[in-house]
């Protein structure tokens, strides 16, 4: 899968070997109040080969405080990564540039 990086992004990682999702990281530093949602340019561009889609979901970490993400990116899609973040908990949350805020998930389809 081919990836190309904005200014200030981070390339995705793996934390293990073997986990199915790739990290994504903020370039900025930013709050998420209570029963908020931002959109956070991630800067990644990824190519999602054909019979492939993208799907972008929760750090477990991030869930276990309330704060959830979603969404999908299909083939053909080249734009820059735009994590939503949505805030359940009750209280805010700081993003720090640099912190894991969401993962892509790449299957078969």
């Amino acid at each position: 899968m081919k990836i190309k990086l904005d200014a200030g992004a981070k390339m995705p990682t793996r934390g293990h070997r073997y986990d199915a999702g790739l990290d994504l990281y903020s370039p900025v530093s930013t709050w998420l109040h209570p029963g908020q949602h931002i959109a956070i340019d991630t800067g990644v561009h990824v190519e999602i080969p054909e019979g492939f889609v993208g799907f972008i979901t929760s750090k477990s970490g991030l869930m276990a405080k309330g704060i959830t993400s979603r969404g999908t990116i299909d083939c053909g899609y080249t734009g820059s990564i735009k994590a939503v973040l949505y805030n359940h908990g009750s209280e805010g949350y700081q993003i720090k540039a640099g912190d894991k805020i969401t993962q892509l998930v790449v299957l078969p389809c």
